[in-house]
């Protein structure tokens, strides 16, 4: 019988099979990177693509970031305009009421210098029935003038009836059936003109449809002034 002696060595077993191993690796990637080349994928190209995708994103992004400043921008400027615009219509309409008063008061003081019927120097220039915040209440303003040439002063005296429905009947309210105080007339005295008001309530269901005025000078009754005005939220 033969003996061989052999040398033992384990690390060169190991290193060729992790040679072994390594060059299937290597081989199946290649096998798999051919087939995918022959499937028309180009991994270059593909690179080449995200790296493309990547950039425009980021150009997007940037833009993205672009437009947000400018809305900003444009809100913030619309904002400017829209109290521009708030604060110009305010005095808009404050310039209004101031050019209306000032009409109201050339108006008056024309009807004081030349009124349009000045046969007896009393005028009734003007008369306002307006609510007064409550339903049934409202304010009621007479104003007298006088002719300026008829400077002398005259005094008489106001009353005022208001015809409507009560409850779908005609019905006619004197002013001491409408006033706290029960006043039976309004007393005028004056030179120029006067403003006669107050306040009145008509009763639950009553449906106002007209005014009538009546202004009396004391000691002259042909010289009476007398309108009806047909109801209106501010008749004048």
């Amino acid at each position: 019988m033969n003996l061989v002696v052999k040398a033992h060595r384990p690390w060169k077993s190991k290193f060729i099979w992790g040679i072994a191993i390594l060059v299937l690796l290597i081989g199946g990637w290649t096998l798999f990177d051919y087939g995918r080349f022959l499937a028309g994928y180009d991994s270059r190209g593909a690179e080449n693509e995200i790296k493309g995708l990547h950039d425009t994103q980021a150009h997007l992004e940037k833009r993205i970031e672009g437009l947000r400043e400018d809305k900003a921008v444009l809100q913030r400027a619309a904002q400017i305009e829209r109290k521009a615009y708030n604060e110009l219509d305010t005095t808009l309409k404050i310039l209004q009421a101031e050019i209306l008063e000032h009409k109201e008061e050339l108006a008056f003081y024309r009807g004081i210098v030349s009124p349009k019927d000045s046969s007896s120097g009393l005028y009734l220039q003007n008369f306002l029935l307006t609510q007064n915040g409550e339903t049934r209440s409202y304010r009621y303003k007479v104003v007298l003038t006088q002719v300026l040439k008829n400077s002398r002063l005259i005094n008489g005296k106001v009353k005022l009836q208001f015809d409507g429905l009560l409850k779908g009947e005609s019905k006619i309210l004197k002013l001491k059936e409408v006033t706290a105080k029960k006043s039976k007339d309004l007393n005028y005295r004056f030179k120029y003109f006067q403003n006669v008001e107050g306040v009145v309530e008509f009763p639950e269901g009553f449906s106002l449809l007209r005014v009538n005025v009546q202004i009396l000078p004391r000691g002259r009754q042909r010289d009476m002034i007398e309108k009806t005005i047909e109801w209106s939220i501010e008749e004048k």
